[in-house]
């Protein structure tokens, strides 16, 4: 370098300028770093936060009280369950078969007992197309073992025999509804052709109605021609109920009165 060109206080205050700058420099990039990072703040998460906040006041509002009640009402029930002795309940259809309850219950005889006061309905009453509708319904089920058109599944599968034409579903009410309460199971006769299922005849669990309805739909579909049968005189026969399953020497006669006995 030149000393004539050589300046100390230039090159001092160059110095000094150079520091200044870079520490400047330095102080700004710290500032502009803590701005830049620091967390933005999201204003869904402000309004999500108030409204989750809301909900929890206006639920604890609202089950305010709630465990102290439903401790008071389960203390209430509860005293009211132990001031009460349990009373056997029975359910014929539940009954055991062979248990002493079903020993009872066959004393006097397994055939078909028709109460007093049966209600009896006239061979030429009417019937109402509303009871056939729905025996046609309850009929699906029973049409696997008798055929959807009554003919029978025996020739098939050795089944159910036919109910079209067959005296003993134009026979005694009492018979019919007496195989829905406690089955069948045995060799019986039909037009003259003996029938052996190779299962029983379950007893079907149906109300009052609907047993009436199916019955009167047998009873007068296929070419049958019979009398409707009444819930009335379905609920006359559930003392069958429970008995021992059916043979068909248990029941009445396809030619005899609704009071007759069995053979």
């Amino acid at each position: 370098m030149d000393p004539a060109h050589d300046n100390p206080l230039k090159r001092f205050s160059n110095f000094w300028l150079a520091l200044v700058l870079f520490t400047a420099f330095g102080l700004a990039s710290l500032v502009l770093g803590i701005g830049f990072n620091r967390p933005v703040e999201n204003s869904f998460d402000k309004i999500n936060e108030k409204r989750r906040a809301k909900i929890k006041r206006e639920s604890d509002k609202a089950h305010a009280g709630a465990p102290e009640a439903a401790q008071g009402s389960f203390s209430k029930v509860g005293a009211q369950f132990l001031e009460t002795a349990p009373v056997a309940v029975e359910k014929p259809e539940f009954v055991l078969p062979g248990s002493a309850t079903q020993k009872a219950k066959a004393a006097g005889g397994l055939g078909v007992v028709v109460p007093e006061g049966f209600p009896v309905v006239a061979a030429d009453a009417a019937v109402e197309q509303a009871v056939m509708e729905k025996g046609k319904l309850t009929y699906i089920v029973c049409s696997a073992c008798h055929g959807p058109e009554g003919e029978g599944m025996y020739h098939i599968n050795k089944t159910g025999p036919p109910l079209a034409g067959s005296e003993w579903v134009t026979g005694p009410v009492a018979n019919l509804i007496a195989i829905q309460f406690r089955g069948m199971n045995g060799t019986i006769e039909v037009k003259g052709k003996k029938y052996t299922p190779v299962a029983p005849m379950a007893p079907l669990p149906l109300d009052n109605e609907s047993i009436a309805s199916v019955l009167t739909y047998i009873r007068n579909s296929f070419g049958n021609k019979a009398s409707p049968v009444t819930p009335e005189q379905v609920e006359a026969m559930r003392g069958e109920l429970g008995k021992p399953m059916l043979s068909p020497a248990d029941l009445i006669p396809p030619g005899a009165g609704p009071g007759s006995k069995p053979n």
